[in-house]
């Protein structure tokens, strides 16, 4: 049978493993080798190595973000991993290359790993990209900006994505592969397995296939709620975010019945803020559960989270840490199904925004109408019709690139 290679070069949280994990259970039931090459292996034994999969570290770019703080496209976000440094880039395709020859792949299955769909150009090796959408972006020249609400000229776009092609054609020049006409070329691969709903795709498109959300909705732990009678809060949170303390602290004054899973938290910080209305859990929560037993998701944005929270009727807050999370919220907002926090504020009202959303009917009505939108959406069928299709690809049927 073949082998795949599933690999992740970007991004943090369980929902890349999440996505894979599911996948990669359903091609090994069908007789493939399923390997991973993760940037992160923190949480990897917990999901995949109990269940005897091979491990390996992704090449990972450790030298300086040369994109900027605020990147306008996805281009300009790209060189913050090297995508403007050409001798650092160069060494990053070699090792991905050199990944490549000791693992033999017959298929890639990418999630959010641009460097690694540069390094199999013009290798006999098929791919596929799999992730919620803003890993793929739109295949225009030049790539649309990310920051939608600023009035950014084209010429600004044109100008970020020409500096990083041309660091991607110095990569190309240097190791005799086929130069890229447009960044947009990155991203041939033999499908895109878009893997979310129209509503939390970061980008507008026409003419996607959305394949729907994929993610591990058995792993976690059964939720365990404060006892009492008023509504329910589940909240999904990095300590990392920037208000996480403020946050939590809002959770202890509020009357609401609040479950926490904060990854990483340290017993202290569990002591404090373990109380009568708030119970922390140190390991995933069982999301699906989680979300059908609550009257609120808070979380930051990942777009398992999201698609759990509404196809179980859930309106969600959204804390958004990175630019991807705060795009998908802003779509969520416009839609009625979610208050995010805005970027720009220095002092948001968690609390207020909280009883916001518990308190207007028309969120919990508008979480409703599209889980009955999406109520024949069959979760577990998904990795089951992803598997089918990366067998047509190692077979060979392509179809043509997307």
């Amino acid at each position: 049978m073949s082998r795949i290679l599933c690999v992740w070069e970007l991004g943090t949280g369980y929902g890349h493993l999440g996505r894979l994990l599911p996948v990669a259970l359903e091609l090994r039931q069908r007789g493939h080798e399923v390997v991973f090459a993760l940037r992160d292996l923190t949480h990897a034994e917990a999901f995949l190595g109990r269940r005897g999969f091979r491990l390996l570290q992704s090449p990972t770019w450790m030298g300086a973000p040369r994109g900027g703080d605020s990147p306008l496209n996805y281009a300009e976000m790209l060189g913050n991993f090297g995508f403007l440094d050409e001798a650092g880039l160069t060494g990053m395709v070699k090792a991905w290359r050199e990944l490549y020859s000791l693992t033999l792949p017959d298929l890639l299955l990418v999630d959010h790993a641009p460097t690694a769909l540069l390094a199999a150009r013009g290798l006999a090796i098929r791919s596929a990209l799999l992730g919620p959408g803003f890993a793929s972006p739109p295949r225009t020249s030049p790539m649309p900006s990310i920051r939608p609400w600023l009035e950014t000229p084209e010429a600004q776009l044109v100008e970020r994505e020409k500096r990083v092609l041309s660091t991607i054609n110095g990569v190309a020049k240097t190791l005799g592969m086929k130069p890229l006409d447009t960044l947009a070329d990155l991203f041939e691969v033999e499908e895109d397995f878009l893997c979310t709903f129209p509503e939390l795709d970061p980008y507008s498109r026409t003419g996607a296939r959305y394949w729907g959300p994929v993610f591990a909705a058995e792993q976690g732990v059964a939720p365990v709620w404060p006892q009492g009678s008023t509504e329910r809060i589940f909240a999904y949170l990095a300590p990392r975010y920037r208000d996480f303390d403020r946050v939590m602290d809002q959770f202890l004054a509020l009357p609401y019945r609040t479950l926490v899973h904060a990854p990483g938290l340290t017993d202290k910080q569990i002591k404090k803020y373990q109380a009568r209305n708030v119970v922390l859990s140190p390991e995933p929560v069982h999301i699906m559960r989680a979300s059908r037993e609550c009257d609120l998701v808070i979380c930051h944005g990942g777009t398992s989270t999201c698609a759990a929270a509404l196809l179980a009727a859930r309106p969600l807050l959204v804390l958004h840490l990175q630019i991807e999370q705060v795009l998908l919220a802003q779509g969520l907002v416009n839609r009625g199904l979610a208050k995010t926090v805005n970027p720009d504020s220095k002092n948001p009202n968690y609390r207020q925004m909280i009883r916001d959303v518990l308190s207007d009917a028309r969120f919990a009505e508008r979480a409703r109408e599209f889980a009955a939108k999406y109520a024949d959406f069959d979760l577990s069928r998904q990795a089951g019709l992803i598997a089918t299709r990366c067998e047509e690809i190692v077979a060979g049927e392509s179809y043509g690139k997307t």
